[in-house]
């Protein structure tokens, strides 16, 4: 499977100690598979702003999909591979819900609220899109952190808005399992753990399994790391998803567990960081993002990685 590759330039500096500077860092992010496995859609930077791009999987032309002058990001292909769903920025710390066909063609915006709509997901049978916004949120004033961030679905035009959790905190990245009985999410939790440079605070980002109405909430990850991007296994079977658990600092890695918890498997190595995290509709392949990330500069690209039982 090829890789896309990003653009590196660098810049020599003086004769005796040549250095270097990083004058682009393309960031090609959060992929997703058509369901015959032939499409890739995902976010870039590499027109000077996030955008959504469509290509071959096995390489070729590279299309943006719409231009949207403050930016795009997290999109998602529709169980049909027909559809793409995504989030556009709208204004100042306003997200909102957009599909687009595959083609480019029909763009159709499903959310307008004043806050943060993003990360959405369809639901297996495409008939629904899960999405984590701050609608709820008593004070859309206060930072993004500082926020109510819950995790709400619709139907595929927008309509018949429901409300699936009351964390009454950051809740996001939402999906439903193939049977629309539980939802998957990421949870910022008031407790001691570590940030992704692996500083030690007082919020832990853990990933979470409920009912879908939000009941019986469970903790499944349960690690004072940095765990996100949670997305179910085409089965509903296991779970992919990144943490930072097994270090150095800005470094995570891709892990898989059961739905339960247990049975956790680490999928992805070493030295480059892995995050964000989507499986092939065969279940046979999970996609990532895979970056180097320091204090000044992050880029990255997309790769597949095997999975194996």
């Amino acid at each position: 499977m090829k890789k896309i590759i990003s653009i590196c330039l660098l810049l020599l500096v003086g004769s005796t100690h040549a250095q270097t500077q990083r004058l682009i860092n393309t960031r090609d992010m959060y992929p997703s598979v058509s369901a015959d496995g032939t499409k890739l859609v995902f976010q870039s930077n590499r027109s000077g702003s996030n955008q959504i791009f469509i290509m071959n999987v096995e390489g070729g032309e590279i299309r943006q999909l719409g231009d949207f002058p403050l930016g795009a990001e997290t999109p998602v292909f529709s169980p049909d591979g027909q559809r793409i769903v995504f989030d556009v920025y709208v204004g100042e710390n306003n997200n909102d819900v957009f599909t687009i066909n595959a083609d480019g063609s029909g763009l159709e915006q499903l959310t307008d609220s004043p806050g943060y709509d993003g990360h959405p997901h369809w639901s297996a049978d495409g008939q629904r899109i899960v999405f984590n916004s701050d609608r709820a949120s008593p004070d859309l004033s206060v930072g993004w952190n500082d926020r109510w961030h819950e995790i709400f679905s619709m139907k595929a035009d927008g309509s018949d808005v429901r409300q699936h959790t009351r964390c009454q905190a950051v809740c996001t990245y939402g999906s439903l399992s193939p049977d629309n009985k539980k939802v998957l999410y990421r949870k910022v939790i008031k407790a001691a753990g570590f940030n992704w440079e692996l500083g030690s605070i007082e919020k832990n980002s853990e990933i979470f399994i409920a009912d879908s109405d939000g009941k019986n909430e469970i903790n499944i990850s349960n690690n004072a790391a940095f765990d996100g991007w949670p997305v179910f296994s085409p089965d509903g079977q296991r779970i992919a998803f990144a943490s930072n658990r097994s270090g150095p600092a800005r470094t995570g890695q891709i892990w898989l567990m059961n739905s339960d918890g247990t049975g956790l498997q680490q999928i992805s190595k070493g030295p480059w960081s892995h995050a964000q995290p989507a499986w092939a509709f065969d279940g046979q392949v999970v996609y990532a993002y895979q970056l180097s990330e320091t204090a000044d500069y992050e880029f990255g690209s997309i790769v597949s990685i095997k999975v194996t039982e």
